[in-house]
């Protein structure tokens, strides 16, 4: 078999489905996209974290589901309803945001972000699930069901900086952008509610079933899941380098041309570029195959990290600087479609039915959890080796910063490359 798409059916879901699947990504990914592209900027800016602070938070951010696979993975695959499961989740978690909100010290924004990553994360693993389970054509229908949660992740930002944020500066500016949290805490809360009125998804009700993670952790002796896993972990660390970073680092182009709060705006390039990518992912694999198209998702978190890298290594004035950095996160489209959205869809390939939870979130976990993690700590440690003064003074060696990234995603692209195999293992319906 080779590794392109073979259509799983030729039937289509009702658009009736397709519309209440699209809805939950849209609010799924709104949740997220309010608050993330400028939770460093602003723990930084208004609460006073040092660089290793502001990694450590964003560490928070994915440290929750170390356990998914074994408890969420579990509960999903033999005990409750997936949509259930979610409801509780983000209506907790939503709670937990508006906490954030009210908070300003270092360590309880930390340990609630923590917390809130326990319940959020896993989600965004079961919203993928629960749409791959009543999808009747995943591999062509996933991908724009999916571009709904890219636009819910695009939106927050022009209701955020156009409206909340319009012509503040200084350190009003950098207190008002707390409204992100509570506007993320309050749709959490939406989202809960919407839960319960997605398709029911039960447990997977079975005699012969065996305990998922164990089935699923002996899958890792295969090379193709190995691999996959392994190069993930360290394409997790990059991405969330690029999370933890970004908005810091607009802000620094920002200043040099003395212009207010478009760190958002500017981040949802990305997703704009995103959404054309996922809408002709399906054909994109079907032409290239799993292997090349993860290996273009690989090559573009590389580039993008060289062309953030020339920002202030070379002497540009102001608009070049804010094209090259716009141009470099334009290619975010292609990381995360290409590379982490084609990945989901390759482990739902290969999953036997009745652990597809449990597949789902041990490669989030490893992805999100382990991967981010690791990531939000290097990259602070690095922040701090690269960063002199404090305050107002604080200088940072961007340059250095973003090529340390690069030669990680090098590393995995070489990896991926030699040791990935081009063809499509034999999955048994089990």
């Amino acid at each position: 078999m080779n590794d392109s798409i073979q259509p799983t059916s030729s039937v289509y879901s009702p658009f009736p489905l397709l519309s209440r699947l699209s809805l939950m990504m849209f609010l799924q990914y709104f949740v997220q996209g309010a608050y993330l592209p400028i939770a460093s900027v602003y723990v930084q800016d208004a609460l006073g974290f040092t660089s290793m602070q502001v990694g450590i938070f964003s560490s928070a951010l994915a440290v929750g589901p170390f356990l998914a696979p074994f408890v969420i993975g579990q509960i999903v695959d033999r005990m409750f309803a997936t949509e259930r499961v979610m409801a509780f989740c983000h209506l907790a978690g939503g709670l937990l945001m508006l906490a954030i909100y009210t908070q300003a010290q270092v360590w309880p924004v930390i340990l609630l972000g923590t917390a809130y990553s326990i319940l959020y994360v896993p989600t965004m693993m079961l919203s993928n699930s629960l749409a791959f389970q009543h999808l009747k054509n995943s591999d062509m229908e996933f991908p724009w069901v999916r571009l709904f949660g890219t636009l819910g992740y695009i939106i927050p930002a022009y209701v955020i900086e156009f409206w909340w944020l319009r012509g503040l500066q200084g350190e009003s500016l950098d207190r008002a952008r707390a409204f992100a949290f509570a506007l993320s805490g309050i749709v959490g809360v939406l989202m809960a509610i919407y839960c319960l009125t997605l398709p029911r998804t039960p447990a997977q009700q079975r005699e012969d079933r065996k305990y998922a993670p164990g089935v699923v952790i002996s899958m890792l002796r295969s090379r193709h899941f190995f691999v996959l896993i392994l190069v993930s972990f360290f394409i997790a660390m990059a991405h969330q380098f690029v999370v933890v970073w970004y908005s810091p680092f607009v802000r620094a182009i920002l200043d040099t041309g003395d212009w207010g709060a478009y760190e958002q705006s500017i981040s949802s390039v990305g997703q704009i570029c995103e959404l054309g990518v996922l809408a002709v992912l399906g054909l994109l694999i079907k032409r290239l195959g799993f292997k090349w198209t993860m290996l273009l998702g690989i090559t573009a978190y590389l580039l993008r990290c060289l062309l953030f890298s020339l920002v202030f290594g070379l002497d540009l004035p102001f608009a070049g600087k804010l094209a090259l950095a716009a141009a470099g996160q334009a290619l975010h489209g292609f990381c995360f479609g290409c590379f982490l959205a084609v990945a989901y869809m390759y482990v739902d390939r290969i999953a036997p039915r009745d652990v597809r939870g449990s597949m789902q979130t041990l490669y989030g976990t490893f992805v999100i959890a382990l991967g981010f993690f690791a990531g939000g700590m290097v990259s602070g440690q690095i922040g701090e080796w690269f960063t002199s003064g404090a305050g107002e003074a604080i200088r940072r060696d961007w340059t250095s910063i973003w090529l340390s990234c690069a030669g990680l995603c090098a590393a995995c692209l070489v990896v991926f490359a030699a040791y990935f195999p081009k063809k499509l293992p034999e999955t048994s319906e089990t």
